[in-house]
């Protein structure tokens, strides 16, 4: 079963990927409209469509918003130097990514500096979530953090205000929590005030689906944020269909698939990095409006700009098929299918992206606060003893037992024999 599901993800990968370089050969810029056109083609799609930047980097409109954004937008979690985030809108990126709870506002505070004397320049998405710092989801406490990262940010207003991490991994509640009427309220009072133009919401749970395609429906919600990359779940291109039908703008993250770190330096041999592949093949779906992905580099920026505006070939489609071919059982995509299945309750999903953020993304003090965070019934120290019933249920036939002893060993210092 499980094999015989992963054979058809693989389908499913060349598949679009390979529409997506047809249409970039046949007919760049044509419009064509399949779910897979190139980013030129993108540019021609009817809603998606938004002048390119002078400086050159390719942009496309967000949603109804109407706003006109960078394909490559700046993820800010781990920034300090604003001077990155200028050298970033020097070569087109006018969308910035943060949140009043990346690094207890330091991300905020950087993205500040960077906006003064130019915030008309920007696209700016804040996230306001009163679960991150302990707080329950009131109406005030919505309204005085909106207050607290407009401070850091040095503006009056922000473009998009994301409820952020919408799952019930996340914040205990999920779906729930995007019914709130104390943040509704928070929200048009918020508006109102010219202190926020857009809301959305954001998340990475394995809820994501009935989550976002509650926003999507909901009608109050313009943009989304949510993982995609080319070995997520097929389920993510109906979203995207959907979100792109109603007029919501769908911005993507978690695009490198994993991102497995050091080993991606096998992969610089090629004409093409494998992150510049990975960014092109999200970039091919005409219906994102655009993805965000973390920097904290000027080499980073010239990495990822690089793929903007880029039909994808299949040299790209070489570097994500042999990334696949020796990675795909070590990504989880976070399905949740292995929930279920656990005697202990372990929260499999979220140890594993928090395993991520310490071994790919190089950011370990967020990866060990947030596994700080989960009372100990729900950590990994259970599967040290355990025969592995979540594996057994698993698509893609990740040794999930093992994976799991790693990220205990590595987020709290314990044992690492499987």
């Amino acid at each position: 079963m499980s094999r015989k599901r992963r054979v058809s993800r693989r389908a499913f990968v060349k598949q679009s990927a390979l529409l997506g370089g047809l249409a970039a050969a046949v007919g760049a810029g044509t419009g064509c409209g399949t779910d897979a056109a190139s980013p030129r083609a993108a540019a021609a799609a009817p809603g998606l469509a938004a002048p390119g930047a002078p400086d050159g980097m390719p942009r496309r409109t967000l949603g109804r918003t109407g706003l006109a954004v960078s394909e490559i937008g700046f993820g800010g979690y781990p920034i300090d130097d604003p001077d990155v985030i200028l050298y970033a809108l020097d070569r087109g990126m006018n969308y910035v990514d943060t949140s009043n709870c990346y690094r207890g506002g330091a991300s905020e505070t950087a993205v500040g500096k960077a906006l003064e004397g130019r915030r008309d320049r920007f696209v700016v998405t804040t996230k306001w979530c009163p679960h991150h710092l302990g707080k329950p989801a009131t109406r005030q406490n919505f309204l005085d953090q909106l207050d607290r990262s407009l401070q850091r940010l040095r503006t009056d207003h922000v473009d998009v205000l994301l409820n952020h991490e919408v799952g019930k991994d996340s914040d205990g509640h999920g779906l729930e929590r995007l019914k709130n009427p104390e943040m509704f309220e928070a929200w048009e009072a918020a508006k109102k005030a010219g202190k926020a133009r857009f809301l959305g919401a954001s998340g990475h749970d394995p809820d994501l689906m009935e989550i976002m395609h509650h926003a999507v429906d909901d009608g109050r919600f313009d943009v989304i944020l949510c993982r995609y990359s080319f070995l997520d779940y097929p389920e993510q291109d109906r979203l995207i269909a959907h979100a792109a039908e109603k007029g919501v703008g769908f911005v993507a993250m978690k695009t490198l698939a994993g991102a497995k770190g050091a080993d991606l330096d096998r992969f610089r041999d090629r004409h093409v990095t494998f992150k510049q592949a990975a960014l092109k093949w999200v970039l091919s779906n005409a219906k994102v409006s655009n993805l965000v992905i973390s920097i904290n580099s000027r080499k980073q920026v010239d990495e990822y700009v690089a793929a903007a505006g880029q039909p994808l070939t299949q040299a790209d489609l070489a570097v994500l098929e042999d990334y696949e071919r020796e990675f795909s059982t070590q990504v989880c995509r976070f399905s949740g299918a292995c929930l279920p299945a656990c005697p202990e309750h372990v929260r499999i999903t979220d140890i594993l992206r928090f395993s991520m953020y310490y071994h790919e993304y190089q950011q370990e003090s967020r990866a060990v606060e947030s596994y700080a965070r989960l009372v100990a019934s729900e950590r990994a120290a259970h599967c040290l003893h355990c025969s592995g019933f979540c594996e057994q249920a698993c698509a893609y036939d990740l040794p999930i037992r093992t994976l799991m002893i790693r990220a205990d060993a590595a987020l709290k210092g314990g044992p690492t024999e499987a």
